[in-house]
């Protein structure tokens, strides 16, 4: 049967709560009637009419309405809770702004310092037959270059020769337990590593002779070098780079519709494809043993070609 809509017919009917506001409670046995409370609603409401109602007491009044006060309690105290809650949020997150600050406060005479050692690197290292082709890879406490740190940057040579491997001990974190997950690199582990600036000139030598970088995910590892201030975005844009993820990506011939492209792969698989040989050098993840390996998948895609 149609649900009727609410008109003026009606006027006298009330809907139980309506009812219960004036004092009354529905009597037992009766039907009420189901209307739409406008043309607009959808959901129909039941509605009494004087003669299925009864006077009711205090007592009865008060269990009735006693559930609905008791949902606004409970939403009240939600809303309390959630109020409490975004104002602690808010209190963490200036807390960390002030934090933030004064660490950035306190590394600039280290950046400033970094920035005069690399100007005069040139003369403090002069040229030593640095190659201009090299191996790089980093190990990082996560994936914002200008946030997060590095924990060990690795540079071999085309021929496998160790140019720099070192860890290093955070500035401002104490602990990166995602990324921990990955590179197995754990806050004891560095705790007595130099700090970043401590080998920014050492590291820029080597940067500033090469020409040619092969990395795996290598713009990765270029940012993180920026970020750490150890060469200007302008330097790292200067060089040529090889990107083996990039190749080996169109070797394996995942293609993803999503990206048009084809998908990136991790060094492990591209390892893998290869037959390369872990226990050579290092463990996966140890970015030394990652320079390795990229070399080692570089090389076999040269062949190939």
């Amino acid at each position: 049967m149609k649900v009727k809509h609410y008109h003026r017919e009606y006027d006298s009917y009330k809907t139980e709560r309506q009812w219960a506001l004036e004092g009354f409670l529905v009597a037992e046995n009766v039907e009420g009637i189901e209307l739409l409370p406008s043309k607009q609603s959808k959901q129909p409401c039941k509605y009494y009419k004087p003669n299925e109602v009864r006077p009711a007491t205090e007592s009865e009044l008060q269990a009735f309405f006693q559930p609905e006060r008791d949902r606004k309690n409970k939403l009240a105290r939600l809303n309390r809770k959630w109020r409490k809650e975004a104002e602690e949020k808010k209190r963490q997150e200036e807390q960390k702004k002030i934090f933030d600050e004064a660490v950035e406060a306190a590394l600039l005479p280290y950046r400033k310092l970094i920035w005069r050692l690399t100007e005069k690197t040139k003369e403090l290292y002069p040229k030593k037959g640095y190659p201009q082709a090299i191996v790089i890879d980093t190990e990082t406490t996560g994936l914002d270059p200008f946030h997060d740190e590095l924990l060990q940057v690795s540079i071999i040579d085309e021929e496998g020769n160790v140019l720099f491997d070192s860890y290093f001990k955070p500035i401002r974190h104490k602990e990166w337990s995602k990324a921990e997950s990955v590179n197995h690199i754990s806050p004891k582990m560095v705790a007595d590593a130099p700090y970043i600036n401590e080998k920014a000139a050492e590291l820029y030598a080597i940067l500033s002779q090469a020409h040619w970088i092969i990395g795996y995910n290598v713009d990765f590892d270029l940012n993180f070098l920026v970020g750490s201030d150890i060469i200007t975005s302008e330097e790292c844009n200067a060089f040529r780079t090889e990107d083996v993820m990039i190749q080996f990506a169109e070797i394996y011939g995942e293609y993803s519709v999503y990206h048009e492209d084809y998908k990136w792969q991790k060094l492990t698989t591209a390892a893998a494809y290869y037959d390369y040989d872990w226990a050579e050098h290092e463990e996966a993840h140890n970015s030394l043993g990652d320079c390795f390996a990229t070399l080692f998948v570089y090389h076999k895609i040269l062949s190939e070609e």
